[in-house]
Parts: structure tokens; C-alpha cells; sequence
């Protein structure tokens, strides 16, 4: 039998991904709704000690070191960030190193190869990457949900743990943990105050007995029938394809909500232009996502055109992504305006509820790929009159005419 092996991960993983967007959301809410934001990029950007930045603070460089402190959130993307200052909001970061010797008040969001929390974290901790360490002098207040090959967990959690990859636990967690596993190691010191449920091909041995209040649970993922058919590589490739689906949703959903924060006057042109031109906009979009790779290509073939290809290339790969993204935005705030009846609802959670939703029907089987195309089609084009809108500087939004009412309801755009 294939099929428990598969609904178990694949349950986890999606369980992952579900609370991953809900936690993601949070960030989106500014802490404080007067604040503005600073903006700071180069090679090397150094807040140092002393220096108080009193906004939101945007960076991006090849390192970034923050010693000072920042009263509001703090969204870095660089090779390298150290944070050894006083953050008070949220941290949301992507890198290839990512160092927390200082202190975050609010939540961390952080995505990389390496990331190490050898400081305190007032809530919760969200990581993606290949190494994830919480060193022995770490803290974190709320939960830590952590997604790697490694997870090295030495300090302490008040709140619960879950995750998927290698464990080792040596600290302290307040409450209950809940993991999918590759291997699991457990230190003589480490409690856990609530249950210890883990998912795993073979059941863990060397955990010490009393390690968890709440006792253990082991949940097989697969029998011994299973191991040797789990070998075929049509099996490995269809859950490789399963867990690199879901990657790619949490990260469209990360990209989605520094969209929405960064640009909000572009997602408002965005669904003025889908409601008052939706027909243009799905032709316009149709002609894009035809026929834009075939004229890059014969662009191409001259060693001038060549730039202009690649500029082409990325230009409309980046359409496409951007286009999904606020038409997710789009088909989130219709049905929180069918369900809510014109009640107010923060675009974040529109935007990843509408985002779950086009990743649940793309994925049907027959239908899925006309939903895709259709749904590409019309976000590109959309995403064309909306940036054409932005370039030419006009005045306020598209307003939908007064003749008929919205198809898309009004959102509070940040």
C-alpha cells in the first residue's frame, strides 16, 4: 500500500506550508501604522551602536550588520546579516547567513543557508534553510516552527516546536513538539512540557525516558512494503515534485507580502485594471504569454539583440510571478467580500487565502492547467495595463464604473 505513506507527508508538509502563510501573514501588519520606512542598500550597510532608527527599515546589500536600534520592522535581504542591536518590531530576512547575537522583540522571518539565534526573540521564529541553530544563550518567547536539513535546538522554547528535517534537541520546550523526521537526537537535559508526537520511516531510539510531560508518539510514514517500493524513481521524483510545490508556494507567499507592503499604489492599479478592463486584460495577456518568448528568441539571434532578449526574459518571467501574485490578491478579496458582505479584512490574509485557493485549483486534475493558463493570462495582462498606468504617472486609481457594482471589493491597502 503507497497511498498512507503519501497522504501522511504529504499532509504534513501542506500543514507546514498552511501554518508557515498564517504566521507569515503577521508581518504584513505594520507595528506601528505611523511609521514610514528606510530604505538602504549597498555592499556593506552598518547601523551602528548608538544610532536609533525610529521607521520600518528596508536593506539590501552583500552584508548588513545591525548594532544600533530599529523601533520598527526590519526586512533585510543580503549575503550576510548580523544583528548584535535591538530590533522592537519584526525581522524578515533572506540570506546565505543570517546572526541573531542581539534581541528581536516581535517575530523572526527568516529564509538561507545558515541561521543562527544565539539571542532572545520576544515571539515566534519562522526558518527555512539548510542549517537552522538556536545556540545555547537563545531564546524564543512563542513557538518555533523550523524547516531545514539540520536543526540544532540548545537553548530554550517557551512556546511549542515543530518542523521537518534532523533534530538534535538539547533545550528546553515549554510546550508540545510535533516533527517530521529524517533522525531525531535528544540530550539527557532536554524537556519537553507538553507531548512529543514525530513522523518517521523507522521509530527513534536513545530518546531518554520522561523527556516529555505529555509522553511520545510515534507515527510510521511507511511499512516495510513501502521501503522497498519508495526506491522507484517515479516515487521519489512525484514527492520531490510535492516538496519543491509547496517551497514554491510559502515562497510566493513571502515575495506576495513585501509586495504588498513595499508597493501598494501598483496592487491598487493592479485590481482597478482587472476590474475595468478585464477582457483586455486576458487578451493583452494571452498575446504576452505566447508570444513574448518566441520574439525574445529571434531577438536573440543577433549578437545585439542579445541584451534585449535576456531583458525581455526577465521582464516577463518577473510579470508572470508578480501577475499571479495580485491576482491571488484579487481572487482573495472577492471571496472575503462574498463571505464578509463588504466587512473590512486585511489584504494579507485576502492575499493568502486567494493564493491557496489558485494553488488548490491549479492543481486539479483536467482542469488545472486551463486554470493556470487562464489565471497567468489574465494576471499578465493585468500586471501590463497596471504598470503602463504607474509609468505614465496618471492621477488616482481606475475607479470601476458606477453603472455596476465592484466584482472586486475594496481592500485597505497598506
Amino acid at each position: 500500500m503507497k497511498t498512507p505513506r503519501k497522504r501522511t507527508w504529504t499532509a504534513a508538509l501542506l500543514g507546514l506550508v498552511v501554518g508557515l502563510a498564517a504566521a507569515l501573514a503577521s508581518f504584513a501588519l505594520p507595528a506601528v501604522p505611523a511609521y514610514a520606512m528606510q530604505r538602504r542598500s549597498g555592499d556593506y550597510i552598518s547601523i551602528p551602536a548608538g544610532e536609533t532608527i525610529d521607521d520600518d527599515l528596508f536593506v539590501s546589500g552583500q552584508s548588513v550588520r545591525i548594532d544600533g536600534r530599529v523601533r520598527g520592522d526590519v526586512y533585510a535581504f543580503s549575503k550576510s546579516l548580523i544583528v548584535t542591536g535591538v530590533i522592537e518590531g519584526d525581522l524578515i530576512t533572506a540570506g546565505a547567513q543570517v546572526v541573531l547575537d542581539g534581541q528581536v522583540q516581535g517575530n523572526v522571518r527568516a529564509a538561507g543557508a545558515t541561521i543562527q539565534l544565539n539571542g532572545s526573540v520576544g515571539r515566534n521564529v519562522l526558518g527555512a534553510a539548510h542549517d537552522i541553530q538556536l545556540g545555547s544563550n537563545g531564546r524564543v518567547g512563542g513557538n518555533m516552527i523550523g524547516a531545514a536539513e539540520s536543526v540544532s535546538v540548545i537553548g530554550n522554547v517557551d512556546g511549542s516546536l515543530s518542523g521537518a528535517g534532523n533534530f538534535d534537541l538539547q533545550g528546553n520546550v515549554g510546550r508540545g513538539a510535533e516533527l517530521a523526521l529524517e533522525s531525531l537526537t535528544v540530550g539527557p537535559q532536554a524537556r519537553i512540557g507538553g507531548s512529543l508526537t514525530y513522523y518517521a520511516d523507522h521509530e527513534q531510539t536513545g530518546i531518554p525516558a520522561g523527556v516529555a510531560a505529555g509522553g511520545v508518539r510515534y507515527v510510521q510514514t511507511q511499512n516495510e512494503h513501502q521501503r522497498e517500493t519508495v526506491r522507484r524513481p517515479d516515487q521519489r521524483f512525484g514527492a520531490l515534485g510535492n516538496i519543491l510545490s509547496l517551497t514554491w508556494l510559502a515562497g510566493t507567499a513571502i515575495i506576495g507580502l513585501v509586495l504588498l507592503r513595499l508597493f501598494p499604489r501598483f496592487a491598487a492599479e493592479f485590481l482597478a485594471a482587472l476590474e475595468t478592463q478585464p477582457l483586455p486584460s486576458l487578451g493583452l495577456g494571452v498575446l504576452a504569454l505566447i508570444g513574448t518568448v518566441p520574439v525574445a528568441i529571434l531577438i536573440g539571434l543577433t549578437i545585439i539583440g542579445i541584451p534585449v532578449s535576456l531583458l525581455m526574459g526577465a521582464g516577463y518571467f518577473s510579470g508572470l510571478l508578480i501577475g499571479w501574485i495580485f491576482l491571488a490578491l484579487a481572487a482573495g478579496s472577492i471571496l472575503v467580500g462574498l463571505v464578509r458582505k463588504g466587512r473590512p479584512w486585511h489584504p494579507s490574509w485576502a492575499f493568502l487565502l486567494g493564493l491557496v485557493v489558485l494553488y488548490v485549483l491549479s492543481r486539479l486534475p483536467f482542469l488545472g492547467a486551463l486554470v493556470t493558463f487562464v489565471g497567468l493570462s489574465f494576471g499578465l495582462g493585468a500586471f501590463l495595463f497596471a504598470l503602463y498606468r504607474t509609468w505614465r504617472g496618471g492621477g488616482e486609481p481606475l475607479a470601476p464604473s458606477g453603472s455596476r457594482p465592484s466584482v472586486i471589493p475594496a481592500v485597505p491597502i497598506p
